[in-house]
């Protein structure tokens, strides 16, 4: 247990190596696809030739410019060229007065004087970018300085707070200007530092969003969002969810043949999964080649990083000598340099040295733990894994009250940060400690919560990883299997129709040789085959009734997951339609979408709640009724409108709840938009009974202003009336509608299935 803790408090410290990759090494995540090779640069010094003083020169000097500034390294020849380069760019677009450029040019100025270190300058020059882009209000470029400025301050305390803010306003005006490419950088990297700040699950959010705003440009080169969704989830304990986007990084970048010092964090990140999920050789193996990337990029970041982790997993093979050593030999070789990796040598060497009953030297660390316990905020991340090795000290040594007090501490910030995998095993050393203090009940209290926290982190989460990952190649596998089942199956069959031909000639000619006895022998010997035969065919029904059962089970997953996808699909086309909508200001197409929004989320809901149910077949229109009336009151925000529901357990198949909800979402929306004007209150009330002889009854009635006078329903041309009559066709059934204080539409039919069902009413007021 506290080997793998020792990995766990990687986590933040990798992600700061991570910024610098994506920020120095890959300038596709900062300004566009850019300037990428010598090639493309030759390319564009032959165009700046022949370009003569304009703008697109000044575009391509700041992309040559920074070119030469993330070239890997700190080489000064780099920088000098990038800031020769820079200055012809600034001059040029001062000279032809081209406000774009000279912001662009200055912001390109301050990247270059960080990259030497002179932070005051790089901070000056900043500041003239934002105050020259804010004047000229060019929000791209203001956009652009912001998140320069934010790349200023560290990955700790309010230095990671000030980094946030400059990044939320960069994220706020590319989404103002629809700058899809940075606006996704933007979530990235804000990603990136709420989960530095511990915040995991909204940095979860951020990436996922940033994910849907590179895909809506078609931007390829996502294998850092991939690898960042990785290293989160492995902060919050969903290790199936980590190996899926550490394989999603890994493949991608094979794809787009990535070589960069990225390529190293990918690796380092699939090795702490593999850590997690317990296979220790795949995780070494991962992690030795994470170090040989990061060795020829000459990297000592990476390298403390990723030497501590074969470390660790050393000491969790039992190798303590081999993990110690290489610790040791990363301290010569590689003197850590921040907060993290300075606690965390002395954590894993103290937890190893206790790991192997070498107390007295494990005392010197657990000091230096106890200083860093005192010196970092409360509320410090890093303070969880501080709390634990204080613990196991105060256990060792009988000190069980204070670590009670201890372990209250460690259980409030391992809730605040959502980490299971630190809440499963704080609560097994609290069952230590109550049972050393004689708590019995406390104690297995403490020990269910363990085990129950263990069981839904590493049985469910490994089984989801397993099912989610073969299934690829599981069915090519077991196509195979098959056909060789199918020949052998056939090559058994002849092999027995041999066999009884030569049975026969060996009977006839015993036969022949002793009619009686041999007759007799026959028999006994016709008897003891044929139960042989009938054994083997058994055994042989028995393994296709398997086999068939196997293949049903993988039947019903896939048919839950066409569900799932066809809500997935059926939301993307939600999420497509709301964003056109923000490029439209024609009142009747806004309006054509939104009712088609509203449309396809009545399908969508159907979905979801057939891949969420043990029954593939049927779905509970009493649910469904009531979630679909509730998104529609959202939708519209009506709150002068009161909904009532009286509702039975009816359950329809697929073919008919689908045209039942457009029915019921056409209805409620000309009852929201038509029958209560000028803001006027009224009542709806919507009923779904049974009728007997499996006949449904839905009848929508409201006390709005009803039909106009002589409104024939079979000669009109409204599009929602038109389509209620075709889907009650579709149900082979009969729709009405007439006045009654207000407007009642009846649809009565026939339900397909001949399955019947309790049903019980239901009476809900809807305010």
């Amino acid at each position: 247990m506290l080997a793998r803790n020792s990995a766990i408090i990687f986590l933040n410290k990798n992600i700061k190596c991570l910024l610098i990759t994506f920020v120095l090494i890959n300038p596709a995540f900062v300004k566009g696809q850019g300037i990428r090779t010598k090639t493309e640069v030759e390319v564009a010094e032959m165009k700046l030739r022949r370009l003569g003083q304009t703008e697109k020169k000044v575009d391509l000097l700041v992309d040559l410019g920074t070119y030469y500034l993330n070239l890997p390294g700190e080489i000064k020849a780099d920088l000098a060229k990038a800031m020769s380069i820079q200055q012809q760019a600034l001059n040029l677009a001062g000279k032809i007065e081209y406000p774009k450029g000279i912001a662009m040019s200055t912001v390109l100025k301050g990247n270059i004087l960080r990259e030497s270190g002179d932070k005051i300058g790089s901070t000056k020059i900043y500041e003239q970018a934002i105050a020259f882009a804010g004047k000229m209000d060019l929000k791209d470029q203001l956009a652009a300085a912001y998140a320069a400025m934010g790349n200023l301050f560290g990955n700790e305390g309010k230095d990671l707070e000030k980094k946030i803010g400059y990044n939320e306003k960069s994220l706020a005006l590319y989404r103002q200007t629809g700058n899809k490419l940075e606006e996704g950088n933007s979530l990235k990297n804000l990603g990136d530092y709420y989960n530095i700040k511990g915040q995991p699950a909204y940095a979860i959010k951020l990436m996922d969003s940033s994910l849907a705003a590179y895909k809506a440009i078609g931007f390829k080169e996502l294998q850092g969002v991939y690898n960042n969704m990785c290293i989160t989830n492995i902060g919050l304990g969903n290790f199936s969810n980590a190996l899926k986007y550490g394989l999603l990084a890994e493949k991608t970048a094979d794809q787009l043949a990535d070589t960069s010092l990225q390529r190293s964090s990918i690796n380092n990140h699939l090795g702490l999964t593999y850590y997690y999920l317990r296979n220790d050789q795949k995780a070494l193996d991962y992690w030795l080649v994470a170090k040989k990337i990061a060795e020829r990029y000459k990297d000592p970041g990476y390298m403390q990083t990723i030497v501590a982790n074969v470390a660790t997993i050393l000491v969790r093979m039992k190798k303590f000598e081999e993990g110690i050593a290489a610790l040791k030999e990363l301290i010569r070789k590689y003197p850590p340099t921040d907060t993290q990796m300075k606690l965390r040598i002395p954590y894993i060497l103290f937890n190893t040295y206790y790991d192997i009953e070498q107390y007295a030297k494990a005392e010197p660390y657990f000091k230096e733990l106890q200083k860093f316990h005192h010196d970092l905020p409360k509320d410090d991340p890093n303070q969880i894994y501080l709390y634990r090795s204080i613990i196991r000290k105060l256990i060792h040594d009988k000190q069980f009250v204070a670590a009670d007090g201890y372990l209250q501490e460690h259980e409030k910030q391992s809730l605040q940060q959502k980490n299971l995998l630190a809440l499963s095993q704080l609560h097994r050393l609290w069952f230590d400690v109550d049972s050393a203090l004689n708590k019995p009940w406390s104690a297995v209290a403490h020990y269910k919560t363990y085990k129950r926290l263990t069981d839904s982190i590493w049985n469910n989460e490994k089984n989801k990883q397993i099912s989610g990952l073969e299934i690829e190649y599981q069915t090519k596998k077991k196509d195979k299997d098959i056909a060789l089942l199918s020949q052998k199956n056939q090559l058994q069959k002849v092999t027995i129709e041999n066999e009884g031909r030569l049975r026969y000639i060996f009977i006839a000619g015993l036969l022949i040789a002793a009619m009686f006895v041999g007759l007799i022998y026959n028999r006994y010997r016709l008897k003891r085959r044929s139960n042989l035969i009938l054994e083997q065919k058994q055994g042989e029904i028995n393994a296709q009734n398997e086999l068939l059962r196997k293949i049903l089970n993988e039947k019903e997953w896939l048919l839950r997951e066409i569900h799932h996808r066809v809500k997935n699909n059926l939301q993307i086309v939600i999420s497509l339609l709301n964003t056109q909508s923000a490029y439209l200001d024609n009142e009747d197409a806004l309006v054509a979408i939104r009712n088609s929004q509203n449309r396809m989320h009545a399908m969508s809901l159907i979905h979801q709640k057939l891949y969420q149910s043990d029954n593939l077949a049927e779905i509970d229109m009493k649910w469904y009724i009531k979630e679909l009336v509730d998104y529609m009151i959202e939708c519209f925000g009506t709150d002068k409108i009161q909904f009532t529901l009286e509702t039975e357990v009816i359950k329809l198949d697929v073919a008919q709840a689908v045209p039942l909800g457009l029915i019921l979402n056409e209805a409620i929306s000309n009852v929201i938009k038509y029958a209560f004007p000028d803001d006027k209150k009224g009542k709806v009330h919507i009923s779904f009974l049974f009728m007997g002889e499996e006949c449904c009854e839905l009848k929508i009635a409201d006390t709005g202003i009803g039909l106009p006078a002589g409104f024939d329903p079979d000669h009109t041309e409204s599009l929602g009336m038109s389509l209620m009559t075709g889907l009650t066709e579709q149900l082979n059934g009969e729709i009405k509608m007439w006045n009654d204080d207000g407007l009642v539409l009846d649809v009565i039919f026939k339900r397909h299935n001949e399955l019947i069902t309790e049903s019980s009413a239901l009476l809900i007021n809807k305010n």
